[in-house]
């Protein structure tokens, strides 16, 4: 009987989950020991399947590669074994998505020469402006990066002066501030303000969301809502440190802390998105910022499963294909959003 690509591919994942039959798992190593292209596609699902299963079974998927290694050492060691034993890992390339991509920076638009009022002063004002896509990374006239995701605008002094850094921010980006205790780095997102000497940090600031959201990855900030009285920030806001995210609500003027349990919040920017032990509804979410695409559930039985994963660099497309062969989902993906069933 001659398998299609697609079958092997849904007997892999069989395989690695410790779903697989004995003739099923002599057919995925027989596969795998025919060509490096075959034992390219077995890694792939194997890096990005972590634990994925429907049913509790104990498996060892190290164990189980082992054992496809020595039966392929085996194939060479016999007059028609050819196979090369180094391991290909995916790329990538082909992905549409690769947000952490220079490849695919976004159109960026410098405008100089804007004049706004500042303290009184005059002062040129430059702008960075992003489209579709994620921007490489842009320098601030201090030397600090910052990379914006898409439809993002950050508007910044082209000099910084007296004793403050101070830019705002419509969209989301993530900041690598340079270090510089006598003038702190000041941030305007859509009512709330962020204060910091030097740290690395994600602000999440969209002007149709309801939520400003601040995530801290290295060292610590102050925020607080704007308009605060001078010398009571501290006492008004929350300072966060690394692994700790705020979220300030517009409409109510709350500001919340905690400790930032989303694996995903820099997918945006790293392209890659993890998942462990995520019920389907939170991973649809995740592929629905990610990606750009509503999804539409018809059965929503199925936004109880549970995947753990890990997409890197993946195309919609490829993403998509996974997600049906693990959960023998019927997908179909439509111009303007994606129908599971």
């Amino acid at each position: 009987m001659i398998f299609s690509v697609n079958t092997y591919k849904h007997l892999i994942i069989k395989y690695l989950q410790g779903d697989a039959t004995t003739a099923e798992q002599k057919k995925v190593e027989d596969y795998i020991a025919k060509s490096a292209r075959n034992k390219q596609l077995f890694e792939s699902y194997r890096g990005l399947l972590f634990l994925t299963q429907k049913k509790k079974i104990e498996f060892n998927a190290d164990l189980a590669w082992e054992k496809v290694i020595n039966r392929i050492t085996a194939n060479q060691n016999s007059p028609a074994g050819n196979v090369s034993n180094v391991l290909v890992k995916t790329s990538g390339k082909r992905s549409i998505y690769n947000y952490a991509a220079a490849g695919v920076a976004a159109v960026l638009v410098v405008v100089l020469g804007l004049v706004s009022v500042m303290n009184n002063d005059t002062v040129e004002m430059n702008k960075f402006t992003t489209g579709l896509s994620v921007s490489s990374p842009e320098y601030l006239p201090d030397g600090s990066n910052v990379v914006l995701n898409a439809n993002t605008i950050l508007n910044f002094p082209k000099k910084f002066e007296k004793d403050v850094r101070e830019v705002s921010i419509f969209g989301e980006a993530f900041f690598e501030v340079k270090p510089d205790p006598a003038k702190p780095f000041i941030i305007n997102a859509s009512g709330l303000e962020i204060r910091v000497l030097g740290t690395s940090f994600n602000v999440e600031a969209y002007p149709g969301s309801d939520f400003v959201k601040v995530t801290v990855n290295t060292g610590k900030v102050l925020v607080y809502p704007a308009g605060t009285n001078s010398g009571m920030e501290e006492k008004a806001g929350r300072v966060l440190t690394a692994g700790e995210i705020a979220t300030y609500s517009k409409k109510s003027g709350i500001l919340l802390k905690s400790v930032n349990d989303d694996l995903n919040v820099l997918s945006w920017k790293t392209g890659v998105l993890t998942f462990k032990e995520t019920r389907l509804s939170d991973v649809f979410k995740a592929f629905e910022q990610k990606y750009q695409k509503q999804f539409i559930i018809v059965d929503s039985a199925i936004l109880n499963q549970r995947l753990t994963a890990r997409f890197e660099n993946q195309s919609l497309e490829d993403a998509l294909e996974t997600l049906s062969l693990i959960f023998n989902l019927n997908i179909e993906n439509k111009e303007s959003h994606i129908m599971v069933h």
